[in-house]
């Protein structure tokens, strides 16, 4: 480890608050000090926020209390870090004052995107991030008795906040710019049954469509589409994707790349004394092997697990990117891995894939419930590269996991048509009809079939 026993962490949310415990974990004589924002306080589970804007959760059980820092003699400074001079190692925060560091870490996150939208900065109109952002939400809720409410956006947080919002009483206007929800992680055909049930429980869907302008006095009134049709509204909550809070890292003079802050496999930047993770370094993907963003939050935590024993001088290598992730919408859970049939396309890769319906139960159980897996293959090397699960049950969306650890694996379709499942009426399928086997059946018997048209050629 050299003289690398003072560390500063600069953020305090899932990489840093990680990285800083478990540095002190593994060495409890290390001097760690986290600087994060004023208004920040413990560990927020930031997948809360959803469950908090519309009055699910409160805010005090989705944080870990500083005394989970402080019991392990972490330092805390509420103070915004400004500056970091590389050569004599300190960091400045906004009061002037400065700290000293052997070894740094960057974990600044990232911030809503704004978009180009006329009438975005009137009262009513809300960016879901922090704790602070769904208190402000819940607040305009419940103060002005909001009724109609348009959310601009169709990823997993828009769609968990129209189940949520529309659970509630609230009438829901759901804008998606492509012709899908979740356009970036489930194909068309597995989301267009999650269409028809997302009409069915009265949210009003609008794909295809753009947001051309927020209207009124001071507060939201209404909502004009692109197409010239107008909509009243109260409100307007946009999660339309983050961007990478690299202004620190840059004004340091730290390699930046197209997405986010470039790191090494060690997660070590252009500085080998500064390391980074979480939603603000971008990363290479496990399947193209091309830099993206890994802004969920099993991402940074890893990473800030990754960081500590690399400083601590393990030389342990961060895995590539998966984004693997859970979301769901009223019955509905729903789950994706690696990249999409539609993605790989785009990408030049050859896929071949299949769906399989089954049970959440063995067929006798009377509370079984449907699902349906879509699996991703490249037909070249038949190993595959993506997954996609809708579920009316919560258990089969866990199996998410277990295609992410395939992807990772390099497991191919042979594979997984034997692959053993633990089986139990309650718990499982019945194991003739466990969807991952019968899904890599059919592309195996698609494979089998090509090869033998071709040899006939």
């Amino acid at each position: 480890m050299g003289q690398a026993g003072k560390i500063v962490v600069i953020g305090c949310s899932g990489c840093g608050a990680l990285a800083a415990r478990t540095l002190k974990k593994l060495k409890p004589s290390l001097n760690v000090t986290i600087i994060r924002e004023q208004e920040e306080k413990g560990l927020l589970t930031r997948c809360a926020t959803p469950y908090i804007c519309c009055g699910n959760v409160m805010v005090e059980p989705s944080y870990k209390d500083d005394n989970i820092f402080l019991s392990q003699d972490i330092k805390l400074v509420n103070v915004r870090a400004v500056g970091i001079n590389r050569q004599s190692k300190i960091v400045t925060t906004d009061d002037g004052n400065t700290y000293s560091y052997d070894k740094l870490i960057l974990a600044t996150g990232a911030k809503p995107a704004v978009l180009p939208i006329k009438g975005i900065d009137l009262q009513g109109v809300f960016y879901l991030r922090t704790s602070g952002d769904a208190i402000n939400i819940l607040n305009w809720i419940n103060s002005k008795r909001v009724k109609n409410v348009v959310l601009i956006g169709a990823g997993a947080i828009g769609i968990e906040i129209a189940y949520l919002a529309s659970r509630n009483g609230v009438n829901v206007t759901l804008v998606e710019m492509l012709n899908q929800v979740m356009p970036k992680i489930l194909d068309a055909d597995m989301s267009e049954d999650l269409h028809t049930y997302m009409k069915e429980k009265c949210i009003d869907l609008r794909l295809s469509e753009k947001v051309k302008s927020i209207e009124g006095k001071k507060e939201v009134e209404k909502v004009v589409f692109s197409s010239g049709e107008e909509i009243s509204a109260e409100m307007v909550i946009i999660s339309a994707g983050a961007q990478p809070n690299i202004e620190l890292a840059k004004k340091a003079g730290l390699e930046i790349g197209e997405l986010g802050l470039k790191v090494d496999t060690n997660l070590q930047t252009s500085d080998p004394d500064v390391y980074a993770g979480g939603d603000i370094i971008q990363y290479k993907s496990h399947v193209t092997g091309k830099p993206i963003l890994g802004q969920l939050r099993p991402n940074a935590v890893i990473a800030g697990r990754v960081i500590a024993k690399n400083i601590l001088g393990y030389k342990i290598e961060y895995p590539a990117l998966l984004n693997g992730f859970a979301t769901k919408f009223y019955d509905k859970s729903i789950a994706g891995t690696g990249i999409s049939e539609s993605e790989a396309n785009s990408e030049g890769i050859n896929a071949i894939s299949s769906k399989q319906s089954s049970a959440s139960k063995h067929s006798m159980m009377r509370e079984k419930k449907p699902y349906t897996v879509k699996l991703v293959f490249d037909k070249e090397s038949e190993k595959i590269i993506g997954g996609q699960i809708i579920s009316d049950a919560e258990s089969p969306v866990k199996h998410i996991d277990m295609l992410s650890l395939a992807i990772r694996c390099g497991l191919k379709v042979l594979d997984l048509t034997t692959i053993r499942c633990a089986g139990q009426p309650e718990l499982s399928p019945d194991p003739g009809m466990e969807p991952i086997s019968l899904a890599a059946e059919k592309v195996f018997e698609m494979i089998q079939k090509d090869a033998k048209v071709a040899e006939g050629a």
